[in-house]
């Protein structure tokens, strides 16, 4: 950047100056005519300088910023022409003030001071309608303001662009991109400029969420300069960013009202908010959980989620558990008044555990497909009053459960399919409910297309030193369960389960389910890593980032694996740089396979290694290589996860052992950031 760029991009900072110092001088020149007030005359011929000078400097910091571009041209002649004659006139005033009491300037003066803070408040209404856009000043009185909470009485008939999106624009994108500025020279104020996008290309791909360029910008990490909405600004929150990528998922329709587009359930949840203002659960006054909770609950292995950024409730998710018990929602409790949404499908839920259900008052949403339960005692639930959604799909739910479902007050969906239900009783329960929906039959966006579920793998641990049991569980009857322990894909004709299985090594464990009449599961996978040894010692060729150093190096070899919470303490990190350490043994011992543990989470631009390479020594002064791995590159975003990168080599007799991770380095060139320094995560380096 030139230091002429440089003083223009200082304007924002300098023309405060002179609108405050000659605001001031008004003021004093005011006050100064009373007698009580006349001491401060000699103070204003020096504000009065100040303040010219101040404006000579704001208005050549203004010019030069204008050959940025991306201004509407009218307003910004405008907006200069009263900059300069706001100096010429303070001019005039500074060099008339000394004459400011004889005859003409008793008459003139004073009123062309109040002229010119006149001529500053168009100056300045000016330059905010630049910035801001030209409605910025008078919106806040305009009857067709939309407020941050959009009322609408039909949502199946609103324009999907005009009455959702096109306000998620105007309240978070339109401050930078509308005919006054256009940023980028991308207009966001209407339909022609979003779709004919800006400087950096095309703004959206219809159908296309991970290529279209605003949806990249909108993910990178906030600190990011291609980050948008830019840091400081008002960022988009969850559920808009929901809307926008189920919009451009859609097709990314200017015309089609929202009944004419499939809705997922997360959208429907979303949507429903639009409704009214003050709906339901999300009218109540809740505190929000506490970090503190949030963690003892997810340490007790308790997934819990937010619903929304800006709203105090969550949901959890125990699907195909099969250890709940009193004591987990003893737990789950202390979000008693938070939780809203709760899925204990596929679990080892029964009628004795249904009464804790009741503690949970505000639950929405209540999913209990495929458990044990009859529905004898139902009638628990009944003091949950706001609950909208009960999902009893599969479950052996007797004719008198409909008495104590009939009882709930906002009840709007309930899915019955495959129970002891008759359908003369259904039939009577929607008579006397109209508006209430019940399903018998399979809905694909809540079962899967017929699609067995992928078991459980239940294990203790994934890392062990001698021999560990693994078993495979499904909470469905009558299902055969195939695996491989080499991770290669299962069928029918691979190893079928019957009893635990009792590994002695390294295995990358896949398993699927199948029965008659059902499509077969996407298998399960889980990596399984023997360690028989651990390493006296380990030294690094240098620190990892003080961000993310864990315990240091001892973090490679303590048999604690991380998640893909990267900043959760269990990762060392390294930027832009590869990772060497060296292990000794204490003693020589033979080893077959070397096992490197990495993370990848793309969008916070941390990325798998590029290579991998091992070597051995006796007495760690001499080293011979003995085994490399080269891992390509994902060439599409992906979410985060977890990785072992095992090498396998003829046993060795070694007592050190060098390992050397070679990073990326930079982002790749598909990425929304291409070329910026990437990460390098490790958290567990294994010998067996």
């Amino acid at each position: 950047m030139d230091i002429l760029q440089f003083f223009g991009r200082l304007h924002p900072l300098i023309l405060h100056l002179p609108i405050g110092i000659l605001a001031l001088g008004f003021l004093m020149e005011s006050l100064a005519r009373k007698e009580k007030y006349s001491s401060l005359e000699p103070a204003i011929r020096l504000t009065l300088l100040v303040g010219m000078w101040s404006a000579v400097f704001a208005a050549i910091s203004g010019y030069l910023l204008s050959w940025e571009g991306g201004y509407e041209e009218t307003t910004l002649g405008k907006h200069q022409y009263l900059g300069i004659a706001t100096v010429v006139l303070t001019s005039v005033l500074y060099f008339s003030q000394k004459k400011k009491n004889s005859k003409i300037g008793k008459k003139f003066y004073l009123p062309v001071f109040a002229v010119l803070m006149l001529l500053i408040g168009l100056t300045g209404h000016l330059g905010g309608s630049l910035t801001h856009g030209a409605d910025f000043l008078s919106e806040p009185f305009s009857e067709s303001k939309e407020s941050d909470q959009i009322t609408i009485e039909n949502i199946d008939s609103a324009r999907v662009f005009h009455d959702l999106i096109q306000p998620i624009f105007k309240q978070k994108c339109t401050g930078c991109h509308n005919e006054s500025k256009i940023k980028g020279e991308l207009l966001m104020t209407s339909i022609e400029g979003i779709r004919k996008g800006g400087e950096t290309g095309v703004f959206l791909i219809e159908g296309d969420i991970e290529n279209s360029l605003f949806l990249q910008r909108v993910h990178l990490p906030i600190e990011e300069k291609e980050h948008m909405p830019p840091k400081g600004k008002k960022q988009l929150n969850k559920d808009e960013i929901a809307l926008l990528e189920w919009w451009v998922e859609q097709g990314a329709s200017f015309d089609k009202k929202v009944g004419a587009m499939h809705q997922t359930e997360s959208i429907k949840i979303i949507l429903d908010k639009y409704t009214t203002t003050d709906k339901g659960v999300f009218a109540l006054e809740v505190e929000s959980l506490s970090e503190r909770t949030i963690q003892k609950i997810e340490q007790a292995g308790i997934p819990i989620e937010m619903v929304a950024q800006d709203q105090p409730f969550v949901k959890v998710t125990l699907r195909g558990r099969s250890d709940l018990d009193k004591k987990t929602f003893d737990l789950l409790q202390k979000t008693a008044n938070q939780l809203i949404e709760l899925d204990l499908s596929q679990t080892n839920m029964t009628d004795e555990l249904l009464p804790k259900l009741a503690n949970f008052p505000h639950l929405t949403k209540l999913s209990l497909q495929q458990t044990e339960i009859t529905g004898k005692n139902l009638n628990v639930l009944n003091g949950l009053s706001y609950l909208e959604y009960l999902n009893l799909y599969e479950t052996s739910l007797e004719e008198e459960a409909l008495q104590s479902i009939a009882q709930l007050p906002n009840l709007k969906n309930l899915y019955l399919w495959r129970t002891n239900i008759s359908a003369q009783s259904i039939e009577a329960l929607k008579e006397e409910h109209p508006h209430l929906y019940i399903d018998t039959g399979v809905d694909r966006s809540l079962f899967g297309t017929a699609q067995l579920n992928p078991p459980m793998i239940v294990v203790e641990k994934d890392i062990f030193t001698d021999t560990l049991e693994v078993a495979f569980e499904i909470n469905f009857k009558e299902v055969d369960l195939f695996y491989t322990l080499d991770g290669t894909p299962p069928d029918s004709t691979s190893e079928k389960y019957t009893n635990p299985i009792i590994l002695t090594q390294t295995a990358d464990i896949q398993v699927i389910a199948k029965k008659e009449g059902w499509q077969t599961s996407d298998p399960a996978q889980k990596s399984i890593v023997r360690a028989r040894y651990q390493p006296k010692e380990i030294r690094l060729n240098q620190p990892p980032d003080d961000r993310y150093k864990a315990s240091g190096a001892s973090s490679l070899t303590n048999f604690k694996k991380g998640t893909t919470e990267f900043a959760a303490g269990e990762w060392l990190g390294y930027e832009k740089s590869h990772m060497t350490a060296t292990l000794d043994m204490g003693q020589a011992v033979s080893v077959s396979n070397i096992t490197v543990s990495a993370l990848e989470a793309t969008s916070s631009y941390i990325f798998f290694p590029k290579n991998i390479k091992v070597w051995v020594s006796a007495d760690g002064s001499y080293y011979r290589p003995i085994a490399q791995k080269a891992i390509p590159t994902t060439n599409t975003p992906e979410p985060p996860s977890l990785q072992n990168f095992t090498l396998n080599f003829d046993q060795q007799e070694a007592r050190y052992i060098k390992i050397e991770v070679k990073s990326n380095l930079v982002n790749p060139t598909w990425h929304p950031a291409p070329g910026a320094p990437c990460w390098l995560f490790i958290d567990e380096i294994l010998v067996d």
